[in-house]
């Protein structure tokens, strides 16, 4: 999902640390103003729709600005943008109530789901015909080459940033007869999410590398560092809609899927989503339309492993689409650059090391340090002495630990610093992930180099450092710490309603692919953007070798065919299999997937919480082979992770969660079966919930039925469910200090105290957008922070007792006496772990202004599995009076 980043917290109380409260990069940020509509009957629309439903906008003082057609047999509606001058919340509800809509939305953000970069470079045009490349041995892709299995004949649709189809390994050409055949660009360069796009039929992309990595891991030609794409003769369709820089609006995403499923795509991949959980966002549902039509797709699970359990993704969360976590590659392909280095202008010596996704430009400047204590690990990460140097002329040396590199950044940047060199704190090189704007180039050095630089200045001497990227060597050690193990940026699951995701992982830490001709050819990248077309590739070989898969059944054999593994943090592998909300069905085994006579009807067995608790599973085992097989049955656990840190405690735990081994005990209606070929048997699964647990610390327990059969067919079901009720989960917890008021003008989102007279312009006011500050007014900003997600968020204003006389009614809502909500909610899907905002500018959602006076917004969130009619499924808090007053 993508966001518009704004300035941390740093000047809020501290009881507010309780929630990550980064400004809305969290949330899902809207289009301020824009909407998209589905109309009622999408196989009866009269062409003049468009005009009509505009002029009825039109009559409503909206003043309609037209953004797209989302015309299909899948979709049928519009997007738009209407005056942001407007109330938000009426405008929403005035176009609901017209006849001829059958759902209106705001337009969602949505970012791609890269993670880490690694710098490039450009090589020469020898090649390898042989399969060694090592996510291929992984994935046994390599066996399904060595049958001739290399994706001819299907179409694989990336919807991404683009492609630079000028790229000798994926084709050098765009149209008929090229590998990249189709496609469409639906934004133009300058789109940035929020404007409207400029469409062009060209969907060439080389100002954003993402797509092009995207492209060459599905089927990417021979090429100088001996690998190829999974399916390296399927046909690409690239549809673009990035520009070079910034977001996608939902209705783009919408489009573009609808545009590929049209034009034929055997399959569509989509590296792009967001933390949602909840599957009733319109891009979502339209493509869980799309896999119901017949045409599978693979969509990230996303790459916020760091916040926990419960942090599932649009719309990979879609029912039946197929979500796809990150394993981390067995080797470490890595472009070093290298550079030189004097001391004391006597001794020389050469050095390696990775740039910033900022890069590093050429430099000779003399080495600083801001410890010459290569044993600190907190280096930099508090501010820098009063007396610190002018650091505009060195090269700033920061050993890597503690804090972000952001952090050490922005301490030395303040004493003017420009460039940075860190040195790593473990034996392995990464990309430092630096966007500080003051800091021009960073890069990383090894561990041994930088405790080598900080003893020679410590010693006294002096070290200059010239950088100028001449000499690139490419090289991939083994990966022996996190390699054949989940990365630890991939996503969580369950969903917010508890469906097990994802479906199935695949190697996405440190992945070669292509980039774009100008940005070097050749580069790494880590995400579940590359697993995802990992899988994409393999459902191309699946479509070739046997096109009658539907997509329920393409999903149904990658979840059980898979292979499941071990838990690792990061540091250590552990004996316990890592949770299925984790791993999905475990690494994807693609010549198990081809070749499984057996399929089973379902990817994964989903038992909810205590209080939906599925007391009686089954699922359908099918012999498609040629000869009657017999079937053995077990189960294995996984890990049981608690979401909570403890008992006490109501918002999630960061990576790695508390896991234990304690986990349910599987009844099977039968221990072994034989089925016919042809035929089909059901097998019913009970179980028993783990016992001993800490049920208020919301268990997660997980594992696998284990399938064997007299054929040599290996299967592994993975089953899930929560060993509490999720309705008693808080989702709104005042004790970190939400809700709260600030100002509009503050992006610190500092809270303001119950003395603040906040004055509002009424000739100046919008509703959903921002305001003229130019006079210095203040407007309140309420504040809000969810511990666990919430399908429904109201923000209801109360009249102090002093302003209640003004009144001579207030509305009951839920039983407590209030004058309704505030323009802009309620809010509705709400995920986790995030803080947003919502400016009041003194109107109601019904569109009235209420009188100047003292206030309060009472905000309750409605729990998982909450009835939104009983006020005691709500958790509430309510902010500190305020005080507004209008000027005009």
């Amino acid at each position: 999902m993508l966001f518009n980043v704004v300035t941390l917290l740093a000047l809020a109380p501290s009881v507010l640390a309780a929630i990550t409260d980064n400004g809305d990069k969290k949330k899902r940020s809207v289009v301020p103003g824009g909407y998209i509509v589905e109309f009622e009957d999408v196989m009866s629309i009269a062409s003049d729709t468009k005009s009509s439903f505009y002029s009825d906008l039109s009559d409503k003082q909206m003043n309609p600005t037209h953004r797209m057609d989302l015309s299909s047999s899948i979709f049928k509606g519009l997007s738009f943008h209407v005056d942001t001058g407007l109330d938000q919340a009426v405008v929403a509800s005035d176009i609901q109530a017209m006849p001829i809509v059958r759902k209106v939305w705001p337009i969602s953000l949505y970012d791609k789901q890269d993670f880490a970069t690694a710098p490039w470079t450009n090589g020469s045009n020898s090649s390898s015909s042989s399969d060694t490349f090592s996510t291929h041995i992984m994935g046994h892709v390599d066996r399904l080459h060595a049958e001739g299995l290399t994706g001819n004949g299907t179409f694989v649709a990336i919807i991404d940033t683009g492609i630079d189809y000028n790229h000798p390994a994926l084709g050098g050409c765009f149209g008929p007869g090229c590998k990249v055949a189709h496609g469409y660009d639906l934004v133009g360069d300058n789109y940035d999410g929020t404007n409207i796009p400029v469409p062009d039929p060209d969907p060439y992309s080389g100002c954003n590398e993402h797509g092009t990595h995207v492209a060459g891991i599905v089927a990417a030609g021979t090429n100088p560092y001996n690998f190829t794409g999974v399916a390296p003769d399927a046909t690409l369709g690239a549809y673009r809609v990035f520009g070079c820089s910034g977001s996608s609006g939902d209705d783009v995403l919408i489009d573009a899927f609808t545009r590929a499923y049209e034009d034929g795509a055997d399959i569509i991949t989509a590296s792009i989503g967001g933390p949602n959980g909840w599957t009733e966002e319109p891009w979502t549902v339209v493509v869980s339309r799309i896999v119901a039509a017949g045409t599978p797709c693979t969509l990230a699970a996303g790459n916020d492993g760091s916040e926990g359990l419960f942090y599932g993704s649009s719309a990979a969360d879609g029912i039946g689409v197929i979500a796809v976590g990150s394993i981390d590659n067995i080797e470490s392909p890595v472009f070093t650059t290298y550079g030189r280095y004097s001391i004391d202008n006597s001794t020389n010596g050469q050095f390696g090391y990775l740039a910033a996704a900022i890069g590093m430009p050429n430099v000779s400047l003399p080495l600083w340090a801001v410890s010459k204590d290569s044993t600190n690990a907190a280096d930099a990460c508090e501010p820098l002495p009063a007396d610190t140097a002018d650091l505009s002329g060195k090269l700033v040396l920061i050993r890597r630990g503690t804090c972000t590199f952001d952090t050490k950044a922005a301490n030395v940047a303040a004493f003017g610093a420009q460039y940075i060199l860190f040195y790593n704190n473990a034996p392995s090189l990464t990309s430092p992930s630096v966007t500080d704007p003051d800091i021009i180039g960073a890069a990383m050095v090894s561990a041994d180099q930088g405790v080598s630089w900080a003893a020679s200045l410590a010693a006294g001497s002096a070290v200059q450092v010239s950088i100028d990227g001449k000499l690139t060597v490419f090289s991939s050690p083994p990966n022996n710490v996190t390699g054949g193990h989940m990365s630890t940026f991939s996503m969580w699951n369950p969903t917010n309603e508890a469906y097990v995701k994802p479906e199935i992982s695949a190697p996405g830490g440190n992945i070669l692919s292509t980039l774009p001709l100008e940005q070097g050819g050749y580069g790494v990248l880590s995400g579940t953007s590359m697993a995802t077309p990992f899988v994409a590739g393999v459902v191309a070989l699946m479509k070739q070798a046997r096109p009658d898969l539907d997509p329920y059944t393409i999903r149904s054999i990658l979840g059980t065919t898979g292979h499941p593994v071990t838990f690792n943090d990061g540091k250590t592998t552990y004996n316990y299999l890592a949770p299925v909300v984790q791993q999905g069905g475990g690494e994807v085994d693609a010549f198990a997937a081809v070749h499984t006579s057996t399929v089973i009807d379902v990817a994964n067995l989903a038992f909810n919480d205590t209080a939906h608790f599925v007391k009686e599973a089954n699922f359908t085992i099918t012999n498609r082979g040629s000869s009657d097989v017999t079937y053995n049955f077990d189960y294995v656990n996984a890990a049981t992770a608690y979401t909570l840190p403890d008992d006490g405690s109501t918002q999630p735990q960061t990576f790695p969660p508390d896991l234990v081994t304690s986990g349910a005990t599987v009844h099977l209606s039968s221990g072994s079966l034989s089925v016919a070929a042809g035929k089909s048997e059901v097998v019913i699964v009970t179980l028993e919930l783990p016992k001993d647990l800490a049920t208020a610390r919301i268990p997660v327990y997980s594992g696998f039925i284990d399938i064997k059969g007299s054929n040599g067919d290996s299967l592994s079901l993975p089953y899930a469910g929560v060993a509490s009720s999720l309705k008693d989960a808080t989702v709104l917890d005042p004790s970190t200090g939400y809700p709260y008021i600030t100002s509009t003008s503050d992006n610190t989102f500092v809270p303001l105290n119950s003395s603040t007279v906040f004055t509002i312009s009424i000739a100046n006011t919008t509703i959903n957008g921002t305001t003229d500050n130019s006079t210095g007014l203040l407007i309140p900003n309420l504040r809000i922070g969810l511990v666990m997600p919430s399908s429904l968020i109201r923000a209801d204003l109360i009249p102090s007792n002093s302003t209640l006389g003004t009144y001579t009614n207030t509305t009951t809502i839920l039983g407590v006496k209030t004058l309704g909500a505030i323009a802009g909610t309620p809010s509705v899907y709400q995920p986790r772990a995030n803080a947003w905002s919502t400016a009041f500018y003194g109107v109601l959602d019904d569109g009235t202004r209420v009188a100047p006076g003292t206030y309060s917004i009472l905000v309750r969130a409605l729990r998982i599995f909450g009835d939104a009619t009983n006020p005691d499924d709500y958790d509430s808090a309510q902010t500190d009076p305020f005080t507004i007053r209008y000027v005009h």
